[in-house]
């Protein structure tokens, strides 16, 4: 019998967090595809992807964005979820994020809110200061590696840009809006966001850049469509 969802999740010298994020997909309690795609780590990450048992894809550094891609290659289950290897999954996240989507067959993906942890002694980065974000903070800011998509979607809109160091999500978020993709918003809390001082979105001026580049992208498919 086929799994019900994949979850991807792409890591590069995560060795420290890794073991909790795949303990915290095993906690799902469900048939799930797990795909680690080790993205050029010399820390032993992948070796503890092997010994928890699930597939583990490694490839030299290309970035989060193209690791995700390997992993939704690699992957046969009609549903698609993300997780970074530095995050967790809250129990039972999946499961009704796919009931939500049973429930809603014209729905093409769905996305939860996360809640960050700041871990001790860590400055939250310029935009969680922005935001306000304590801890715990529950956030309902769109994003894609909170949700669960149908493979379908994929399969119309693309996968992500691998040009993308950050930001990919939103990039591929404006996409599948252009063609008609319907993902819908709950305030259901489904990921653990870890702030830990290493994180790539610590960097705000790459994530201003490349949130601009996103913009410049949709502008250039606008003039290309008409």
């Amino acid at each position: 019998m086929a799994s019900l969802a994949a979850v991807v999740i792409p890591v590069h010298d995560g060795a420290r967090f890794l073991a909790d994020a795949l303990q915290s997909v095993a906690d799902q309690d469900l048939d799930l595809e797990v795909i680690v795609v080790d993205d050029g780590s010399t820390d032993g990450s992948a070796q503890i992807a092997r010994d928890r048992g699930v597939t583990c894809i490694g490839q030299p550094q290309q970035g989060p964005a193209a690791a995700r891609n390997a992993g939704i290659a690699a992957s046969s289950a009609p549903l698609l979820a993300f997780l970074d290897a530095d995050d967790l999954m809250l129990p039972g996240a999946i499961a009704r994020q796919a009931d939500y989507l049973a429930a809603h067959p014209d729905t093409d993906g769905v996305m939860g809110s996360q809640r960050y942890e700041v871990l001790d002694g860590i400055a939250l980065p310029d935009w969680a200061v922005a935001d306000k974000v304590g801890t715990p903070h529950e956030i309902s800011r769109p994003n894609v590696f909170a949700s669960v998509i149908r493979r379908s979607t994929f399969d119309r809109v693309g996968v992500f840009d691998p040009r993308f160091r950050l930001n990919e999500d939103g990039d591929w978020l404006m996409r599948a809006k252009e063609l008609g993709a319907v993902i819908d918003m709950t305030s259901d809390i489904v990921r653990v966001r870890r702030i830990h001082g290493a994180n790539l979105t610590y960097d705000t001026v790459g994530l201003r850049h490349w949130a601009f580049e996103a913009l410049g992208e949709r502008a250039r498919r606008k003039r290309r469509s008409t």
